[in-house]
């Protein structure tokens, strides 16, 4: 960010203390877009970013930072956030890096290109697809079957715009999801198998993902987290947050999802209810329960704004919302008749900013412990789990 003439600049492709020259691209009230196109004092954290889309493509906006400023950065912009909400840090905001800074994602979406049977990714300055043969922050299974599920999307159906892509069994199988005609999957999937290199397969139906010696079933329409080598770092710091307290007692997993996180805290000894609105997820949730926690996880498909208040009073719930964070509703039940402990895991510091005024500034918190796991590398995306007490 740099300000000239009045205006505040948004830089794309600068690094702070550098000096550069910049051309405006878009211009608002008070404030303006610029793109780097010469750099004359070079930041000692400058890297060469090594994806040749960088700049056009709109995925990843800091592969030109070193990882470790990246991080830096993460931890900055969180504690610039929070304090302008006026929260009260804690001491320590620990941050920890994804296992795999590159190569990590086992799930995107990809669009229909103008070029052919390319696949890609909205571009960062229009509405334009960029295709592309390679995207370095997928896992390898994707980008190898990039160039034969597009060939296949080509021929099979005109209508398809986005297929997801989802890694499973391990790195031998892809799931695929055709939009918005999803009674295409079944005939791309078939015909991309045929083009796909030996050893991997291609479906529309399920596959399966692993954590901590349990196979998970995976439809494409349930949510899981996509960098799946740096689940264990945000789950394990959930438990770590959690665990002295909820030995035999009642948790809420709110926004729970397939339960992965859920059986994490029955492990630790905890007695948990699930709430998930999506079918597809708590019906997975439910077939997970009674593979391995039979009687241990109850399950309510419903909204959260809805299902919490009427749930069994708990001593600790974790909230895992979506971008938007908490609905009015949950933070003004959790504020008034919360429970002693609320686990916050988010990925967009805004909402979670909003979210912990209401509950810290506003409400019957404090904010005890907090976390950075990176799980996306190269953008400007992280999670935080953030442990509340209330007072």
């Amino acid at each position: 960010m740099g300000r000239i003439a009045g205006y505040v600049v948004f830089l794309f492709g600068a690094l702070p203390e550098e000096e550069v020259s910049a051309r405006v691209t878009k211009v608002r009230r008070g404030h303006a877009f610029a793109d780097t196109i010469e750099v004359h004092r070079v930041s000692e954290h400058r890297v060469a970013p090594p994806c040749p889309y960088f700049g056009s493509c709109g995925g990843c906006q800091l592969q030109h930072a070193d990882y470790a400023f990246q991080l830096d950065t993460k931890r900055s912009v969180l504690r610039q956030a929070l304090g302008h909400a006026g929260i009260v840090m804690p001491a320590e905001v620990e941050v920890v890096g994804s296992a795999e800074p590159w190569r990590y994602r086992w799930r995107g979406e990809f669009h229909r290109s103008a070029e052919g049977s390319q696949l890609g990714f909205k571009s960062r300055a229009s509405y334009q697809v960029v295709g592309v043969t390679d995207c370095l922050i997928h896992h390898p299974t994707i980008t190898t079957a990039l160039a034969a599920v597009g060939d296949a999307v080509r021929s099979q159906s005109p209508s398809v715009q986005t297929v997801q892509l989802t890694v499973g069994d391990g790195g031998r199988q892809l799931l695929l999801a055709a939009r918005p005609d999803g009674s295409a999957s079944a005939a791309i999937a078939t015909a991309a198998s045929s083009r796909v290199p030996d050893g991997l397969t291609v479906t529309d139906e399920a596959t399966s993902l692993s954590y901590r010696d349990r196979d998970f079933r995976v439809f494409p329409d349930a949510f899981i987290q996509v960098n799946q080598a740096t689940l264990a770092a945000l789950y394990e710091c959930v438990g770590e947050f959690l665990k002295t307290e909820i030995s035999g007692a009642h948790v809420v997993d709110a926004y729970g999802g397939m339960g992965i996180l859920s059986l994490r805290l029955v492990d630790l000894g905890a007695r948990v209810t699930v709430i998930e609105s999506n079918p597809v997820s708590a019906r997975l949730c439910q077939l997970h329960a009674e593979m391995y926690a039979p009687g241990q996880i109850s399950i309510i498909c419903g909204a959260v704004e809805t299902e919490l208040p009427r749930a069994e009073p708990a001593q600790a719930v974790v909230v895992d919302p979506p971008r938007a964070g908490l609905q009015p509703a949950v933070r003004g039940w959790l504020g008034r008749s919360g429970p002693p402990t609320i686990a916050y895991l988010s990925c967009e510091v805004s909402a979670l900013a909003r979210d912990l005024a209401a509950l810290c500034r506003l409400g019957q918190y404090r904010l005890d412990r907090l976390q950075v796991i990176d799980m996306f590398p190269q953008t400007y995306h992280f999670e935080t789990v953030a442990l509340l007490r209330r007072t």
